[in-house]
């Protein structure tokens, strides 16, 4: 192996080297010679990558409930939220969690577990691995979504957020069976409030709106997201010209339709007592002012719950139902009628005068109510749009038949 042996500076050697040095650069420089600086290495440093651990609890303390409360919290300064660990219901072994809420106007409502014993948790290893995991299921009745942002704090205090959306929901709705809701930890965002996944503090849960359920085993387990399956990919959007179109006849369209069930705030079923067309009616009872009463109503796609998109005929089409009651609508304003897009934007008008023949509404009998989309409030995303909707408030009994949506230039 051959070596190399390097000029030295040093003063028992004078300046001898130097002076060689600075008349080999002139030299090579006369013959046309050039020099360019380069740096020894300029290759891109490859990021980390985290192996995978065998198990998650390698890495971390996978469970964040299952029987023990101690680290679980709920606010001690609001009555928005109640937060208990009961031992009447529960998923598997003695214990779960009993969530009843209502944000109204509370800042925050919500509760936190800091499991293992508030240890400072790594999650870097297993973030794009894991999701966090739970069981659920409604203390009474159905609800149409978990409105739930789930929130990671670490010891600096800084956070990163998901939505429980339904994709993560065994079933589209929670009822009284225990079903699993897995969201995936890479859907928090890092960078949004720099969260710190290696120094992770405890999960919080921010309610909104109102809500009653149960939860347990709540856990970290290892996720793989399912195929996306292409579901009836042939099936046409609809054309927003293509109307009239009618939602609910005798049955809703496509049978995509909610809400018909009884809990204690509402008892909507269908009926063949009477209809203004065909055989059937959805007969409702309400009353909306009850506790935990928070969504009363029906919804219906029309488009087996693919998006559609209404702007093309939002200044000519207008929603008509026929309705039938013992009460003055009118009067006691309990009943309204809008849309829902996929950001769960949502636009109500309630029922007036201008949308009645004659301008008045005739107990007993069935009329047909005629709302222009023009007059929905704005604030919705019309070509995003999932269900037609109608809600109802306070206390009411109606007959609902024959809902469509037409053309004025039909």
């Amino acid at each position: 192996m051959k070596k190399y042996k390097f000029f030295q500076t040093t003063k028992s050697r004078g300046f001898a080297p130097l002076f060689l040095l600075a008349l080999l650069v002139v030299v090579m420089s006369a013959c046309g010679i050039q020099f360019q600086s380069n740096s020894l290495y300029d290759g891109m440093e490859e990021a980390e990558v985290v192996p995978k651990p065998e198990r998650i609890s390698l890495a971390v303390e996978p469970v964040i409930f299952e029987d023990d409360g101690a680290n679980f919290w709920t606010p001690n300064d609001s009555d928005c939220t109640k937060g208990a660990v009961v031992e009447d219901v529960t998923r598997s072994g003695d214990r779960a969690l009993k969530i009843n809420w209502n944000r109204g106007e509370c800042e925050w409502a919500g509760f936190g577990i800091g499991w293992d014993d508030w240890a400072g948790k790594d999650l870097s290893a297993v973030f794009d691995h894991a999701a966090i995991q739970m069981y659920v299921r409604s203390v009474e009745g159905k609800m149409f979504g978990l409105p739930i942002v789930l929130t990671l704090e670490d010891y600096s205090g800084n956070m990163a957020w998901s939505y429980i959306s339904n994709k993560y929901f065994e079933r589209y709705f929670i009822d009284e069976e225990w079903q699993k809701v897995a969201v995936p930890l890479n859907t928090f965002d890092l960078n949004e409030d720099g969260l710190d996944i290696t120094n992770i503090k405890q999960l919080m849960f921010e309610l909104q709106q109102a809500g009653n359920v149960y939860m347990d085993d709540i856990q970290l387990v290892y996720y793989e997201a399912p195929p996306v399956e292409v579901w009836l990919p042939d099936a046409p959007t609809p054309d927003a010209v293509s109307y009239p179109l009618t939602l609910f006849g005798d049955e809703f369209i496509n049978n995509n339709g909610w809400g018909l069930f009884e809990d204690h705030c509402q008892d909507f079923k269908l009926t063949s007592a009477t209809s203004s067309e065909g055989s059937k009616s959805i007969h409702a009872t309400w009353d909306a002012s009850k506790d935990e009463c928070y969504r009363v109503g029906i919804g219906v796609s029309w488009n087996k719950w693919f998006r559609v998109d209404i702007t093309p005929a939002k200044d000519d089409m207008m929603i008509m139902v026929d309705l039938k009651s013992d009460e003055d609508l009118l009067s006691s304003q309990n009943i309204g009628f809008g849309f829902e897009d996929y950001e769960r934007r949502t636009s109500f008008v309630k029922l007036s005068s201008d949308y009645l023949p004659g301008g008045t509404f005739n107990t007993g009998d069935w009329q047909t109510v005629t709302i222009p989309i023009a007059d929905l409030p704005a604030g919705l995303d019309l070509a995003d749009i999932k269900q037609l909707m109608i809600q109802m408030d306070k206390k009411g009994e109606v007959y609902i038949d024959n809902i469509r949506l037409v053309r004025t230039d039909s």
